[in-house]
Parts: structure tokens; sequence; C-alpha cells
């Protein structure tokens, strides 16, 4: 892991997090403190105290709102099936593993774990799965990478990382829905310390892998594949 840990500090001194460009929407449910100006910093105190509305929310509204209003994803309803989905989430993710319907709606469901408990949960999404991959694929020896959710990024439909993955016919292989999410929260995790230093959070990994996507790591794909196809005769 070591390359990968210095290929991340590199990035990180081109990509600086602290430019982390996010807007909190207007309707936020908590007060921000005006001495907290960039995008960066409001985000940072979203994500250390938004839980404590969370954790007495017996309506979900505060899951809804981040799943919809802060994080854009307006196709997540509020309805019956979401709640139980929601409810049946955070009780999985104790538990260690997901049921596959969890695992369809993980770029939803994570921005709950992730402001429910920043500590251990991070979003997982299409552009920092997309930019892990690449990362893991380059500066480890890994062949198990992570499901790549639905984006909506043009950048990186560019480039579909599967089939990039396919023509090597290194035995890449996909971890199974059931740990993929705990195992890419571990893997941040431990990882975060090392880039950032001590005490950091692991959301902060998360952003700089979200910023990089359709920049740097679509840059490096630009630079580093090429394919010749040989003509049949």
């Amino acid at each position: 892991m070591n390359r990968l840990i210095n290929k991340l500090k590199e990035i990180a001194k081109i990509y600086e997090v602290e430019k982390y460009d996010w807007p909190i929407p207007g309707d936020c449910p908590i007060k921000i403190p005006t001495s907290f100006s960039t995008s960066y910093e409001r985000n940072i105190y979203l994500k250390d105290n938004y839980n404590l509305i969370m954790n007495n929310d017996q309506s979900l509204d505060s899951c809804y709102w981040i799943i919809q209003s802060w994080g854009g994803i307006s196709s997540f309803k509020k309805n019956k099936r979401n709640n139980n989905r929601i409810e049946k989430f955070i009780a999985e993710i104790d538990r260690g593993k997901l049921t596959k319907d969890s695992f369809s709606c993980i770029s939803s469901l994570s921005k709950v774990a992730s402001f429910l408990d920043p500590e251990r949960y991070v979003i997982y999404d299409s552009r920092v799965i997309y930019s892990l991959n690449w990362l893991l694929f380059n500066y480890t020896d890994e062949l198990s990478f992570f499901h790549q959710p639905t984006g909506r990024s043009t950048n990186l439909a560019k480039y579909d990382m599967q089939t990039i993955f396919r023509l090597t016919k290194l035995g890449i292989e996909y971890r199974k829905h059931t740990v993929a999410y705990h195992d890419y929260c571990g893997l941040i995790c431990n990882l975060a310390p090392l880039v950032f230093g001590e005490d950091s959070k692991p959301y902060k990994l998360e952003m700089l892998l979200f910023m990089i996507a359709p920049k740097w790591i679509v840059n490096n794909i630009e630079e580093c594949v090429s394919i010749n196809i040989d003509s049949i005769s």
C-alpha cells in the first residue's frame, strides 16, 4: 500500500481538499456558524454535527434531507418502501453485511451512514469509486475491486473502467454486495490518517477522491491507456 499512500499524498498537494466545493442548501436543518465561511469548512461542520438531529428523528426527514437536498438525489422519494430501506440499512451496517437491495441504493444510503457516524462510514458514490479503483489498480497488487454505482459525470462515462480492466485479462474481480461497503469504509478509514496525518477523519480522503475523478483520474487514464486493434484477415 505504500505506493498508493505516496501517490495520494502527491495528488493531495495538487488538489487541495480544502478547496472542496459542494454547496450546502439554504434549508439546512442545522445552523452553521458564520465563522465557517468556505464550502470545505461548512461541510466539515455539517459532517461533525448533523448526527445530533438524526439520532432523534423518528420521521427520517433528516435522512431524506441529506439524500435529496444536500446529496442532490431527488429520485429517492420519501415513501414507505424507502423508509423501510433506510431503517433496514442502518441495522445492516451495524451487523456488517448489506443485502442486495440496500447495495442497489448505496449512493443514497451511504450518505445517511456517513452523517450518522462520520468516524466509521463514508459516502460510496460513482466518482469516489471510480478514483479508488483506478488508484488501486495502478498502485497496488489488488485484483478485487468495488462495483461502481451509476453516475451522472459525462467525463467518467467516456472511459468505462470495467471495460479497461477486462481488456487487461488479469482476472479482475469485484467484491460481493454483502461486504463491499464495509470493506470500502475500512480501507478509507485506514488510509486517511496515513495520507493526511494522525487523527484525520475518513471523509477527508473521500472528498479528495471525489474531487479528482473527472480531472486527475480521467487525465491519467488518457495518458496511460492505449488500445491496438489487430485487423482480422
